[in-house]
């Protein structure tokens, strides 16, 4: 009887709050389960371990209603709420702190209002989205999706399938390897070092600076910003890239093989470096464009701009 009360015991855990608290709880947990966290405001650093249990250290804010902590099947449940009168964005309060130890084959999903999250050292995935908080990311793996409102996204060694989304942060992603990797923003820049083979960036205000490897597929897309790419293209590889008024030069770091396909629509600029192919003008308006092959033409490269300027070199 004894040990059936222990195993209850390990399996829920729901405490009221009534003031700032220490909280050191632990949890049996599935090697390759599902860890759901909702986290309103404060700091998690969440850490995959080789343990079969889900631990919580730290403190919880003063303003913390409920702190609920329980495992259903084969998902562990994270949920800490604060107080209705209070809410989140109470400036008297500094919220949680709290570090969160997961099985590093966990699936993890964490959402947050007002919170900074960093994590490392998970294999089976994760899923992250807050609205004012930033978040660091280290050493992940599988099906990787972090995404902030107005928090930058900060990520190292990143591999597997990777978006990263947010609005009006940064995005800086280095030593990645995803196999399909996808970086958005609207007003943040995105500074981007991957091996991945495709790639997908797109960003309204925001500059980007991309440091890539052999690529297979590469769409590149801005409004207003600037657009700098370093790449080698593999044979029959393509890129597409496209600028409304921003400048876009593209370094290949290899003698591309591809043909080339460049439009300047309202009078952008066209600069190539890679031949002494000449760049056309309409007879009857502002148009530019400029086509020509480059070592059998084996790959593709379209660049279309508004009012930009596009470059082309080696380097």
């Amino acid at each position: 009887m004894k040990k059936l009360w222990l195993g209850i015991g390990l399996m829920c855990c729901s405490l009221s709050i009534v003031a700032a608290q220490k909280v050191d709880k632990m949890i049996e947990a599935a090697p390759d389960g599902y860890v759901e966290i909702e986290h309103l405001n404060g700091v998690a650093n969440i850490k995959g371990w080789d343990r079969q249990e889900v631990r919580v250290v730290g403190t919880l804010g003063d303003k913390t209603e409920e702190f609920i902590f329980h495992r259903d099947g084969n998902e562990v449940v994270i949920k800490i709420k604060v107080k209705r009168s209070h809410g989140w964005g109470n400036k008297d309060d500094e919220g949680d702190d709290l570090q969160i130890f997961v099985p590093n084959n966990s699936k993890l999903s964490y959402t947050s209002v007002n919170a900074d999250v960093d994590l490392a050292g998970i294999t089976g995935g994760v899923d992250v989205n807050t609205v004012s908080g930033g978040i660091e990311a280290n050493a992940l793996s599988g099906r990787i999706r972090l995404e902030s409102v107005n928090g930058n996204v900060r990520g190292v060694k990143l591999y597997g399938d990777i978006k990263i989304e947010t609005v009006n942060g940064d995005i800086h992603s280095l030593s990645s390897g995803g196999e399909d990797d996808k970086y958005e923003s609207v007003n943040g820049d995105i500074i981007i070092t991957s091996a991945s083979k495709e790639v997908r960036v797109e960003t309204v205000n925001g500059d980007m600076e991309l440091t890539l490897s052999l690529i297979e597929h590469l769409n590149v897309n801005t409004v207003n910003g600037s657009m700098e790419v370093r790449l080698k293209l593999v044979q029959d590889g393509q890129v597409i890239a496209s600028s409304v008024g921003g400048p876009v030069t593209l370094v290949f770091t290899d003698d591309v093989s591809a043909r080339f396909d460049l439009r300047g629509h309202a009078g952008g600029r066209i600069v190539n470096e890679l031949s002494g192919d000449k760049v056309q003008k309409d007879q009857y308006g502002p148009g530019r464009w400029l086509e020509f092959t480059l070592n059998g033409g084996n790959g593709k490269v379209n660049v279309s701009t508004v009012s930009g300027r596009v470059t082309l070199s080696k380097g």
